[in-house]
């Protein structure tokens, strides 16, 4: 069904990472510079940006789909995304479903506004790459570049997002500018697979983050304070110019490192097809802890993939402990159709559902543990805290509750001193990092 809109409302609504939010807000930018306005609620047109990574990300996108066509008849839905791209035509059978825009059609703006029947001036061909202000954070997400070269055999990313593809240095400078001084002092850098930034332009991200780290950006009232932040990156991929970075920039790189381990039993990542043996992994792990002072490192962790027996769960347990994460997203296995492991029977033994939660809830247990015991190692230090109310976002990603913080303090960096409280609430002990201002941010 295709179909075209006068200007109206619009409402976003976002499935997934980092990257498809960072998504979303080009094709916000793109229709409210066009003359749209946002609504949170009822609306002329939705825009939803799916997820494909698990079969519940898609479930959940139709599910909403036909909730607000039975809310609203008159309603028109643009479905964006992964989802878009690998299942368009079960798309295209819902209800109040005009526009199924894969991740070609709809990544540009200008595609996104063709799409929807907008008609362009020429001088419109030339708006900037990217994003102006990252609405509702005070974190900016920046996407740096696109797609996978990878084929692990749980994920089917690479198939509906294609090989990775860089955005150049300048206009990510540029878009690093203008976030900063649209307020956010904090911008995280995301992607598909960044760690594989450069490899199209014959660059590595070492010499990305060098060059943006080394921005000098300023406003009315002089030089901002701002940080960057990288996410999830292959533990195989902080080394060299990356490491050598975030070690000449211990203010401007935070320490922390979302590094997914998947499993931390080489059999069952043979399986996974990963490219590392645990012994790989906890290495890297030496080698940054060695260059950077306290880092912080979190880490996504599958449980009861195929083949995963207590003995092989029982190595991922013991490596854990061994790199010493502070946070672990534990997610359990589900056969997702269109991969190889959604063919259990081609890489090993099905998990059954019951011993999969037992895994999940034990390995929840462990990641807890563990974080207590990183935020006691704080206890004393110093930190940079990206301030949100009476607490904040530290560098090495732990909330902070700073107390005495003036409202002018609101969105900006802050130096605090660490101190870890314990209280007892209803019979459990529960521990929270306190931050105490160390004079004005600079």
């Amino acid at each position: 069904m295709q179909a075209t809109l006068d200007k109206g409302s619009v409402r976003f609504i976002t499935f997934g990472c980092k990257a498809n939010q960072y998504d979303t807000q080009v094709l916000r930018e793109a229709l409210l510079r066009r003359g749209w306005n946002e609504a949170q609620k009822e609306s002329d047109l939705v825009v939803i940006n799916t997820c494909t990574v698990t079969a519940e990300a898609g479930r959940k996108a139709r599910q909403v789909a036909r909730r607000l066509a039975r809310e609203n008849p008159e309603v028109r839905i643009a479905f964006t995304g992964c989802l878009a791209e690998s299942e368009p035509e079960l798309l295209r059978e819902l209800p109040a479903v005009h526009w199924v825009l894969g991740n070609g059609e709809a990544k540009r703006p200008v595609n996104f506004l063709r799409e929807l029947g907008e008609e362009l001036d020429p001088e419109e061909l030339g708006i900037p790459a990217g994003i102006t202000e990252f609405a509702g954070h005070t974190r900016a997400f920046l996407k740096i570049q696109d797609g996978c070269n990878m084929s692990c055999a749980f994920c089917i990313i690479p198939q509906v997002r294609g090989p990775s593809r860089s955005r150049p240095i300048a206009e990510l400078c540029a878009e690093v500018t203008r976030l900063v001084q649209a307020g956010h002092r904090e911008v995280v850098l995301c992607g598909i697979h960044i760690g594989h930034w450069g490899l199209d332009l014959g660059l590595e991200l070492g010499q990305l983050l060098e060059a943006l780290a080394s921005l000098e950006i300023a406003d009315d009232e002089g030089a901002l304070d701002w940080r960057l932040r990288l996410s999830s990156i292959e533990a195989t991929e902080v080394t060299g110019g990356v490491l050598e970075a975030m070690a000449r920039h211990p203010r401007r790189i935070t320490p922390h490192l979302h590094m997914p381990m998947q499993s931390g039993d080489d059999g069952v990542l043979r399986k996974m097809n990963r490219w590392y043996s645990v012994e790989e992994y906890l290495r890297c792990c030496e080698l940054i802890r060695a260059a950077l002072p306290a880092p912080a490192f979190t880490a996504d962790i599958l449980v009861g993939f195929p083949g995963e027996d207590e003995r092989a769960f029982t190595h991922t347990l013991e490596a854990a402990r061994e790199a010493g994460f502070c946070r672990i997203h534990a997610f359990p296995f589900s056969p997702r159709p269109g991969t190889r492991a959604g063919r259990p029977a081609e890489v090993g033994t099905p998990v059954p559902v019951e011993e999969i939660r037992s895994r999940r809830a034990r390995l929840s247990e462990e990641a807890h543990a563990l974080g207590e015991r990183f935020k006691r190692g704080l206890s004393g230090q110093r930190d940079t805290v990206c301030l949100e109310g009476r607490a904040g976002l530290s560098g090495r990603y732990q909330r902070v509750e700073v107390r005495e913080a003036p409202a002018r303090l609101q969105g900006r960096l802050v130096d605090v001193a660490l101190e870890l409280e314990s209280e007892e609430v209803e019979g459990e002990v529960r521990t929270r990092l306190i931050g105490l201002l160390e004079g004005e941010p600079r």
